[in-house]
């Protein structure tokens, strides 16, 4: 069987161009500029076809380091790391074994785009409800300038950040994910990646299918973000929610 596995990748990995992709058969450095520079309006317009609008966005590359996928300033700056870190360009240019096997935390370079698109979204939002005259919780007016003040509100905002790379099918299903059930598993730094990236869209999941992006997350902005207790027990938390 694993002698099956290698062949089928290397039979992948034989059709592709050698510019736009490294000898490990993952987008080069150049593949992933060429790519961004590209798709950059395309990229921008699928989102708001199927999220909604945006204000000025500006997606670019530079190399940020083995750690980070991609980061965003606001308002409207998106740079997309061009290390060859990520295992295609979109999903759907893998094969179905290849799609199978990934993981939920497999990433390509437009679900990063579209990941970071959502952060500058999120303030976005922000804006435009306190521009409205709509008092948004300070939980989610301080997050951007003291990250670690509320664990709930940066569970929260990537939890709708993962949740549209989730609902725009740019990341393979979420399978085998730990839930924790306990405010130290909650806590504990060797499950951060997994409780803020992938716990949190089984957490949002329901509410913004049942609400949709644009409601949901003004209804998220507007209420309190969840306690430790309301993460471990969602139905506390969109129990309480003001709708």
């Amino acid at each position: 069987m694993r002698i099956l596995v290698i062949i089928l990748l290397l039979i992948s990995f034989q059709k592709k161009d050698s510019t736009l992709y490294n000898k490990h058969g993952k987008p080069s450095s150049i593949g992933i500029t060429q790519f961004i520079n590209k798709n950059h309006d395309n990229i921008i317009a699928e989102y708001e076809f199927k999220i909604d609008t945006l204000f000025d966005i500006f997606i670019y590359t530079e190399d940020l380091g083995s750690e980070s996928e991609g980061v965003f300033y606001l308002p409207g700056e998106i740079i997309i790391n061009n290390r060859e870190i990520f295992i295609e360009f979109e999903f759907k240019n893998l094969t179905k074994f290849r799609q199978k096997i990934s993981s939920y935390n497999d990433r390509t370079v437009k679900a990063t785009a579209f990941h970071e698109l959502t952060h500058v979204y999120f303030y976005q939002a922000v804006y435009l409800l306190q521009n409205s005259g709509i008092r948004v919780m300070p939980e989610y007016q301080n997050i951007r300038l003291i990250p670690t003040l509320n664990l709930g509100a940066t569970f929260i905002e990537e939890g709708v950040c993962e949740y549209v790379v989730y609902y725009l099918k740019e990341t393979a299903p979420i399978f085998n994910s730990v839930i924790p059930t306990s405010e130290k598993e909650l806590l504990d730094e060797l499950n951060r990646t997994n409780t803020l990236y992938v716990y949190s869209v089984l957490f949002l999941r329901d509410f913004l299918d049942e609400y949709g992006i644009q409601k949901g997350v003004e209804i998220l902005l507007t209420n309190s973000p969840p306690s430790y207790k309301e993460m471990l027990e969602p139905k506390l938390f969109f129990n309480r929610l003001i709708k």
